[in-house]
Order: structure tokens, then sequence, then C-alpha cells
């Protein structure tokens, strides 16, 4: 069997922009009557989806934010994605030097 898809979608395409064409042009208001309400739909149309746009945008500005703070949370509290800076030891009587997050050393006895 042939996938014939292209060519149902291309005949839906074509169906529609005739009814839209007849429509206008048997339409009862005058031709600047329909220019005026194309324009005010179309107007309406780009700030509707300008909107959208920024929101989508602004929800994915925070999500990346949230995961990078996920991440750079994990390094703090001994997370394995990145290099830790303090080393500490337990349940030896040794002793372990390291340097903290702030930049000065711990010594653990």
């Amino acid at each position: 069997m042939k996938d014939n898809s292209g060519k149902v979608m291309l005949a839906l395409l074509a169906g529609a922009s005739a009814g839209v064409i007849a429509g206008l042009l048997m339409a009862p208001d005058t031709g600047e009557q329909t220019r005026t309400g194309i324009k005010k739909w179309a107007n309406k149309l780009s700030k509707d989806l300008e909107k959208n746009l920024q929101t989508g945008l602004d929800e994915i500005k925070n999500m990346s934010s949230e995961a990078m703070n996920k991440m750079g949370g994990a390094n703090k509290n001994g997370g394995t994605t990145g290099g830790n800076a303090s080393s500490s030891s337990t349940g030896s009587t040794g002793s372990s030097a390291g340097t903290n997050a702030g930049g000065s050393s711990v010594t653990n006895v």
C-alpha cells in the first residue's frame, strides 16, 4: 500500500484555502471593511503568538536555572557530578586536611 497522507493533507489545505477565498469574495462587507477586519485579526494573532512565545521562553529559562541550581547544590552537598573541594576523615585517628567551598583550610583530627 502506498502512503497517500501527503496528498490527502495537500487536498485538505487546498479545499480550506478555496473555501476561505470564496467566503471573502461573497462576504457582505466592503473590501475595505474586510481588509480592516483581517488586519485586526492578524495583529491580535501576532500579539497572542508573541506573548505565548515569551511565556515559553521564560519557562525554559526558569527550568534551566533550576537545573543549574540543582547541579550546583549537588556539588556543594558532596554530589558526584563535579569535584568536591573538601575532604574529611571518618572513623580514623589520623588527620585529613582539605579546602572547603569558601577557600579556607579545614583540618579534622
